[in-house]
């Protein structure tokens, strides 16, 4: 089953019902690590919250299905002028007003009507920030997405070194075949954390799961969006493989150096 998820605090209140989220702080060091450097030559709320009105107020929404239930928000009055899209185009990213179109369909396991978002570009993920401006993105190349236990991901942007670190338990290993039909490693994590420092200095959180269900968490997009001059990072989050989840971090809405807590999150369950 799809959900529109509206906000964080309404997720808990009106959806706990059908959901499992249970995130804890429990993490667990690493011996060792295995690092990847990306470079370029060239801080919200303290409880995140997805927000989708009024216009004004920072939100955002996921290219998605959406279950129109009882509960739902037609997707249509919450997409305003205000929203812009984050696209990608010939390897280059850019922020513009967004150009979609609704596809009505069923859901025959919820037994409901369904919206699905269809955007005309190759979009990553609608915003609706008053401080964001259309144009085009900095951004780096992500050459490893998913940051499992033991491993760093080193990005360099603007003189800046910002060192993603995963921590966990890999409890089980095996092989699979990606959307692009090549084999990859996965494993299976539990007591995951993400962390993030930036030129040496403390280790800020960014995500954490107590287990995941046949997924993992994976990098979608790291760049300069709201162009402070810092980066921030877009990651996709589900923890069962019956959901889609996405997480935004801007540096420039970031609180008490906890990237986790500062960030906005969207939640699409799909499960029957």
């Amino acid at each position: 089953m799809k959900y529109l998820s509206l906000t964080a605090l309404f997720i808990t209140l009106i959806f706990q019902s059908c959901q499992n989220q249970n995130q804890i702080n429990k993490t667990t060091t690493p011996d060792d690590t295995a690092a990847i450097e990306t470079s370029s030559d060239t801080n919200a709320v303290n409880s995140p919250s997805i927000k989708t009105s009024p216009s004004n107020e920072a939100s955002i929404f996921m290219i998605d299905t959406y279950r129109m239930d009882e509960y739902s928000e037609d997707p249509e009055k919450i997409l305003n002028e205000g929203w812009l899209d984050l696209y990608e185009e010939k390897g280059e990213y850019y922020l513009a007003k967004v150009d979609y179109k609704i596809e009505d369909g069923f859901s025959e396991c919820a037994g409901v009507p369904t919206k699905g978002i269809i955007s005309k570009r190759n979009s990553i993920l609608f915003l609706n920030f008053p401080f964001l401006k259309a144009g085009k993105i900095e951004n780096l190349k992500i050459t490893k997405a998913e940051i499992w236990p033991k491993e760093t991901v080193l990005y360099n942007f603007n003189n800046q070194k910002y060192l993603l670190k995963g921590y966990g338990d890999i409890v089980g290993t095996n092989i699979q075949t990606n959307d692009q039909n090549h084999e990859e490693v996965f494993h299976d994590v539990k007591n995951y954390k993400l962390t993030c420092s930036v030129n040496g200095n403390s280790e800020m959180n960014m995500f954490k799961a107590e287990q995941f269900n046949d997924t993992f968490i994976k990098t979608l997009f790291v760049g300069d969006i709201d162009r402070d001059g810092k980066l921030d990072f877009i990651i996709s989050t589900p923890t069962d493989y019956e959901e889609n989840s996405i997480m935004l971090i801007l540096s420039s809405q970031v609180k008490d150096n906890d990237l986790d807590k500062s960030s906005y999150k969207q939640d699409v369950q799909f499960d029957c």
